[in-house]
Order: structure tokens, then sequence, then C-alpha cells
């Protein structure tokens, strides 16, 4: 498809984000297209992190070799390169093994499109389509301002080759990270908008069934139960039920094939902000150590943490509102059918909501459901670490026993 052109699926949506995933050797690449290529998608992916990785640790050795840092700080950035490193190789392999479900999902969204479509109801993707375009070029001019200012900041210590494959690889690594995310939330926000269309389809549109076409509002639907037709309410009861199971069905699969790198994320997430404001409080707090190009570095610290804490806001806010959109269809049924005097229409209702409230409609990860609880987690850990990281680096800088290690 042309690059402003409407897209006509979920699959179509997104496909900026698929391409850029196989770029960056997340994905199976298609070549011609409908003819994946596994065998050469995992020699890509590994040829790139082997640059990626072999480039890091002797890029990041020769940069750190004349900095002084406090004892703890040679520890925590010697943990990080090998957790981001861990991160990429491990999002690399998940996201070519789940490339088949990726496909599953797609599937199952356009047929649940095409119920959509035959009942009259308008599926329109542009605002995901348009919002991913308007979010790659935000992250491509973020990411060329935070570059020049990196860049400005190495070249005080390093030549430029060595400041040029820094900045590469610290942007490959946060887009590997950042690309899951978005990706994950783009899912969860499609399911947003059905489960949203389905709730206004039962409110507003289903009145205008008669042949009367009576406008009403939803107090007064259980009225209008009896004029209504009985098998033509029972139809698009079933439907409306059967769309609702297969996107909860769509939300599982999503939640199974991105739940490892949303977990990884998330500690991810903690890491690096525990990390940054030890960072600021060593320097600006603490006064140890103090190092040349501060400001820079801590311009880039402050903005890769509004980066961070952008991402775990954004996640959290979709899937909540996702969950509470899903979770809210019973409570129409409810209104519209509730007094109705069929017997089957009565124990279907009584199926639906008991499944409903056996398993509400949630997005989680190994436990840890994805709201504004994740947040509270956040800044809790955070907390606790940087306490803990401060007090652990007091001791170090008083104990004359320990000595240095560099890179």
């Amino acid at each position: 498809m042309k690059l402003f052109e409407r897209p006509k699926c979920f699959s179509e949506a997104i496909v900026l984000v698929t391409n850029f995933s196989c770029l960056l050797g997340l994905r199976i690449f298609e070549y011609p297209r409908g003819h994946p290529r596994p065998i050469l998608s995992l020699i890509y992916f590994l040829f790139v992190f082997g640059i990626y990785y072999g480039g890091s640790f002797n890029i990041e050795k020769k940069y750190y070799s004349n900095v002084r840092l406090m004892k703890l700080e040679y520890f925590l950035y010697k943990i990080m390169s090998y957790i981001v490193a861990a991160s990429v190789i491990l999002k690399m392999l998940l996201g070519w093994w789940h490339t088949k479900k990726f496909k599953i999902c797609y599937k199952k969204i356009f047929k649940i499109d095409e119920t959509l479509r035959q009942l009259g109801l308008p599926v329109n993707y542009d605002r995901i389509y348009f919002g991913t375009i308007g979010m790659m070029t935000v992250w491509i001019t973020a990411s060329f301002t935070l570059s020049t200012i990196a860049f400005i900041h190495l070249k005080i210590r390093t030549d430029i080759f060595t400041s040029v494959y820094i900045i590469l690889l610290v942007t490959y690594s946060i887009t590997v990270n950042f690309i899951n995310i978005y990706e994950f939330c783009m899912f969860v926000r499609c399911l947003q908008i059905k489960f949203k269309l389905i709730n206004q389809f039962l409110c507003e549109n289903l009145i205008n069934l008669s042949t009367n076409k009576i406008k009403l509002g939803i107090f007064e639907l259980k009225d209008y139960a009896k004029i209504m037709d009985v098998e033509q309410r029972k139809h698009i009861f079933s439907s409306m039920i059967q769309v609702h199971l297969e996107l909860c069905k769509v939300s599982k699969i999503v939640c199974t094939i991105l739940g490892v790198q949303v977990a990884w994320e998330i500690g991810s997430i903690i890491t690096y902000l525990s990390g940054a404001f030890y960072y600021l409080l060593a320097r600006y707090v603490m006064h140890q150590h103090e190092i040349i190009g501060v400001v820079e570095q801590t311009t880039l610290t402050l903005s890769l943490s509004l980066l961070h804490i952008f991402r775990a806001v954004f996640m959290s806010l979709i899937c909540k509102n996702a969950a509470d959109e899903g979770n809210k269809t019973i409570e129409i049924i409810h209104a519209i059918y509730g007094c109705d005097a069929d017997t089957d229409m009565q124990e279907e209702i009584q199926q639906f909501g008991i499944q409903i409230l056996q398993s509400p409609v949630t997005f989680s990860v190994f436990g840890l459901t994805l709201d504004h609880r994740v947040l509270t987690m956040i800044l809790k850990s955070v907390t606790i670490y940087v306490v803990i990281m401060v007090q652990v680096s007091i001791t170090l800088e008083s104990d004359d026993s320990v000595q240095y290690r560099q890179f």
C-alpha cells in the first residue's frame, strides 16, 4: 500500500512497524511477499546482533577507560551493558519465534472486521495508521536531537568514529526496546476500538433496526424490546457475544507472544530509572567525582528518563482503557436484554456474564495486570533501589580496601 493511503485492515495499519521490526531483526521477513524466509531471517538477526554485541563492549571499554566514576557506578554500567545485550537478543529470538502467531492475530482481527462490516459497523484504522506515522516521525526527530547532544558530549573524550559508533549502538538498543512496547500498545488499541464499537452499537445503533426507526434512549430500551423482532435481536446478540469472545482470545494471544518482552521492558524501565536517579544524586547531591561534560550527560539522562516514564504511562493507560471498555459490554447487554422474557436468551446472557466474571478482560503478563498498578510498582521499586544504591555507594566510597576496577 502507498504511504498515505487509508489502511483496509489492521495489518496494513501497522505495516510500518512490521517492516521496521524486520529491518531491526525482530521478525521473519518475506521475500517475495507471502513467502517467509525463516533461515535467512535467523542468519540476518544473528549477524546484526553480532555486530551490536561485539562492538558495544569494546567501544564502551574504550570510552569508560578514561572516565573517573564512583566505585558502584563501574559495577552498574557493566551490569547495564549485559542487561541491554540480553534484552536485545531475547527480543530478537522471541520475535523470530512468534512470527506465525502474529499472523494468526492478524487473521482473527480480519475475520472480526468482516463480521462487524456485515452488521453495518464502520471499521476504521486511520487513527492507528496516521498515529504510527506521527510517532515514528517524532521518534526520528527526537533520536536525531539526542544523538547530536550525545555526539557533542562524546567528542570530548573519544574520536569521531567511536562517538558515532556508540550513538548507533545505543539508538539501536533503545529502538528495539521501544518498538516492542509500541506494537503491543497498538494491538491493545485495536482491541479497545472494537470493544468500543460493540458497546456503541449496542447502546445506539441497535434501536435503528426497527422499520419505524424509532429513536429511544438507553433507559427506554426495555419497552422497545417488546416491539423489536425477537429473531433479529437474538442474531445481533449472538453476533456481538461471538465477536467479544474472539476479541478476548486475541488479547490472550497478544499477551502470550509479547508478554515476555513487555515484562522484560518493565524491568528495564525500573533498572534504568534507578540508575538514572542514582547518577543525578551522585552528581548534584553527593558531589563526588566531577566529570567533564556533566551538563550534556545530565540532559541525556533526563531525556531518556522521560522517555522511559512516557512508555510506562502510555502502556498502562491504553491497557486500562481497553480492559474497562471490554468489561463494560456485559453491563450494556443486561440493560438491553435484562428483562427479556425469552428463556434461551436469558440463559445465554447468564452464561456470558459468568464468563466475564470468571475471566474478565485484562491485559497481564506473568500475573502482573497492566494498569495503574504498574506505575505504582515502578515508583516503589525505583525508590527502594535508589535508597539501597546510595547506602551501598557511601559504604564503598568510605572503604579504602575496595579498589577501583576498570572496564
